[in-house]
């Protein structure tokens, strides 16, 4: 027999096999075991091609560019599909197979073939952030329409699409909201007269020590006014908090990797990967990590980042669901200097008129500060009943300064600015923070509740080591704005000179507090609802301690209640709702030792605002909110001959409006605005009357961005926003004003199913604009650009 009879006589005998191998398996489909098939398609009867569907705890496929799906080999039982589409809610059916059963499945997507094409090319930014849905604003599952209060809501579609990236950022979408930066580089922002700096993760608490990457973000919401009742006082602003959602796996493998270039040596490279471990069994996980490096635009400056963010989660029953959601942040580099001005010393009102190229400092890129932050969350949700749910919280927020340096500039004098370093080591933060929910939605008799009982443990704990440098014996030789080079440069040789000079103790500080909460949502009609809520509130501060000296100062505790009300009428159901609301916002102040060495116990500062508005959800297609707040702050602390007083008041004003539309295909909108009046009614002597230091008047916010979604260069599009921000004032007495400024970005980008590519233009007006975090101002990059890659899998 000849080598090729051989091979043809080998390849005659594996044929064979395997059609015995195909036609036994067809035979045992035809007798023993069934099938079910079908087809997936939109509202107007198009195939809803790339669309996935799941035979729930069993196999999961790809439909065809017929949206033609069939599940082989399967036994009789009852069986669940699921339909999906990114970025869409899922649509789920359930069948009965008999044994050997060929059953026929439709599903159909509530979106016409054209809406989901713009889906695929365009994203989902504005449904989403539209219909508003959220779990953490009022601790309740609560529609927009259905909620009181007033909130906004940006989702990572609009934050990848403007390429922003970092968390303030995205604030230039929030109605009425000024972003800003603390010294250390937390985010921060101005809104009803008040500045937040402080930022909850998933509804719960963070420890920051830098900045937050938006690699790790799904969305960011900012909930407005006092909202103690349900979030507490130690990280609650007056104007409203920030609460950002992090990206959390998903049951299917995918995700982007992406590279982003631009001025000053822009390099940043991010990957999004999820891949599900035992997708069956439930088990999941997901990892976000990013890279960043950046020199300044200043002649002194730059900055790099590291994040790693990994997140699992277990689905371990049909009533048990774990979530274990962890992040590591870096940040090595020059901190930005601080600004201090006055009318009163430099004889100038505003920093237009400073003799320093905008883009000169006065900083030494030999002070590389180093910065850490991290979180863990885990979350434990258990299906008590079909009406109620418990849901369990723990998170862990932690930061630390390996060494943090911050100038101040302050410029009291026409030609000089006194240079003052704040230097702190050995910095370590931590929080941790357990709540414990029960959320519950039943009826009593024929009225509906939805409430929720909650539980909350907050401890926080700092040690720090400060020194302020530039005081006293150890001042540094102003810097002469005439005589630049003849100004001696502070580098860290110095810095450590000085510092080994100094004997400075660590101070210690404990705080904790313990809450229990109740808020229900209480259905008149399915028009006219009720909300009623109570917060009680026990803070004990142990005080600080140094480590040198050993004495500790103040140490007190304080128990505070915090109600909240609200109503809403649906005017047109689930389209039009006329809310209003009383919401309660309140800060612990602790104990002082007066000039004739008495103690006065004081009792919380508290705020109270009254609002009222209509909001409108058009579903996709419209969405708009407008109110307005009147917020009067007491208890505020006042001194007068020495004496610290408990009698001071202030007053905040305004009106917001928010609209988000889409009026035709791959067209969209966000526009807002925001008018706040705040003064202080009783005060310190030269402040009544003033505002608070870094609060805007007006502010101005828009993105529009149009993108085709038919022909050969779908996908392609064009985003414009504009930013206004009226004047404001960097010192207490309104005569130093940080000058108004408008922003300009342009943002051209090409969307396809697996890539994208993006060019920006940040600040096209070229605008020389600083901006204050309530206490020093920082100058802000002039125009630059950025482009940027990305491949989806």
């Amino acid at each position: 027999m000849t080598k090729t009879t051989k091979v043809k006589k080998g390849r005659f005998q594996i044929t064979l096999l395997l059609l015995l191998i195909f036609t036994s398996s067809t035979y045992g489909q035809t007798t023993s075991s069934g099938s079910i098939s079908g087809t997936i398609l939109t509202s107007d009867g198009a195939p809803a091609a790339l669309s996935t569907i799941k035979l729930i705890g069993k196999q999961r496929l790809r439909v065809n560019n017929e949206g033609y799906f069939i599940f082989h080999g399967l036994d009789s039982g009852t069986y669940t599909l699921e339909a999906s589409f990114v970025g869409l809610q899922a649509q789920k059916k359930s069948i009965s197979l008999q044994p050997g059963e060929h059953a026929t499945v439709n599903m159909v997507f509530p979106l016409d073939a054209s809406t989901l094409n713009e889906v695929l090319v365009v994203g989902q930014k504005y449904t989403i952030t539209s219909r508003k849905e959220s779990e953490e604003v009022a601790r309740l599952p609560l529609k927009n329409l259905e909620n009181p209060q007033v909130y906004s809501v940006v989702d990572k579609e609009l934050i990848k699409e403007q390429m922003a990236l970092t968390l303030e950022e995205s604030f230039r979408n929030v109605p009425g909201a000024a972003p800003a930066k603390t010294g250390a580089g937390m985010p921060s922002f101005f809104s009803r007269g008040f500045q937040t700096s402080e930022n909850f993760r998933n509804g719960v608490a963070t420890y920051l020590r830098t900045g937050i990457d938006l690699a790790e973000v799904e969305r960011v919401e900012t909930i407005k006014g006092p909202t103690s009742t349900l979030f507490g006082a130690q990280m609650t602003s007056f104007g409203g908090i920030v609460n950002y959602i992090t990206k959390k796996p998903y049951d299917t493998f995918g995700g982007e990797v992406s590279y982003t270039m631009g001025s000053w040596d822009l390099n940043r490279l991010t990957a999004d990967i999820n891949t599900p471990i035992e997708p069956a069994e439930g088990l999941l996980f997901r990892l976000n990590v990013a890279r960043q490096t950046e020199n300044t635009f200043q002649d002194q400056g730059n900055n790099a980042t590291f994040l790693f963010a990994p997140s699992l989660s277990y689905q371990v029953n049909d009533r048990l669901k774990l979530l274990l959601d962890v992040d590591y942040y870096s940040v090595k580099g020059i901190t930005p200097a601080g600004w201090v001005a006055s009318s009163t010393g430099s004889g100038k009102t505003s920093f237009d008129e400073l003799n320093l190229d905008y883009r000169q400092s006065l900083n030494d890129n030999s002070l590389t500060s180093k910065q850490s932050s991290s979180n863990v969350f885990f979350q434990a949700e258990y299906k008590l009943s079909d009406q109620w749910l418990s849901q369990t919280k723990y998170a862990w927020g932690g930061g630390a300064y390996d060494d943090l340096y911050i100038f101040d500039f302050l410029w009291n004098e026409e030609s000089a600015v006194d240079r003052v370093l704040r230097v702190f080591t050995d910095e370590k933060t931590a929080r941790k923070n357990f709540q414990q929910n029960f959320i519950g939605d039943f009826h009593i008799g024929q009225f509906r509740n939805r409430l929720v009982i909650g539980l909350d443990y907050l401890s926080n704990y700092r040690k720090t080591r400060y020194d302020g440098l530039g005081y006293g014996e150890e001042v540094f030789p102003p810097a002469n704005l005439n005589d630049l080079p003849g100004t001696p440069v502070i580098r860290l040789e110095d810095v450590q000179n000085v510092l080994a000079t100094r004997n400075t103790g660590q101070n210690i500080t404990k705080e904790s507090s313990y809450s229990a909460y109740a808020s229900d949502v209480f259905n008149i009609t399915d028009q006219l609802s009720v909300m009623a809520s109570l917060r009680i509130d026990r803070f004990i501060s142990d005080g600080t301690t140094n480590t040198l000296s050993r004495v500790k100062t103040g140490d007190y505790t304080q128990t505070a209640l915090s109600p909240k009300f609200g109503a809403i009428y649906q005017l047109v159901q689930n389209k039009l709702s006329f809310f209003g609301n009383y919401m309660n916002g309140f800060k612990n102040v602790g104990n002082r030792i007066q000039p004739d060495q008495t103690v006065s116990v004081f009792k919380p500062q508290q705020a109270e605002q009254w609002e009222a508005g209509l909001k409108v959800d058009l579903s996709d297609k419209f969405n708009a909110t407008i109110s307005y707040y009147n917020i009067d702050v007491s208890n505020s602390i006042r001194t007068e001959g020495g004496f610290a007083i408990q009698d001071g008041t202030q007053r905040s004003r305004g009106v917001e409006f928010e609209a988000i539309g889409r009026p035709f295909s791959g067209f969209n909108y966000v526009i807002s605005y925001g008018y706040n009046d705040n003064k202080f009614t009783k005060a310190n002597d030269g402040l009544v009357g003033k505002r608070a230091l870094g609060t805007p008047e007006h502010v101005v916010n828009a993105w529009i961005s149009y993108a085709l979604t038919k022909g050969k260069v779908k996908g392609l599009g064009l985003g414009v926003g504009h930013s206004y921000i009226s004047d404001a004032y960097l010192d207490n007495l309104n005569t130093f004003t940080l000058s108004s400024y408008n922003l300009l970005d342009a943002t051209l980008f090409y969307n396809m199913p697996r890539y994208s590519f993006r060019l920006k233009a940040n600040n096209i007006l070229d605008e020389q604009y600083w901006v204050s975090d309530g206490y020093y101002a920082r100058p802000q990059k002039p125009a630059n650009f950025m482009a940027s890659v990305a491949y989806k899998f």
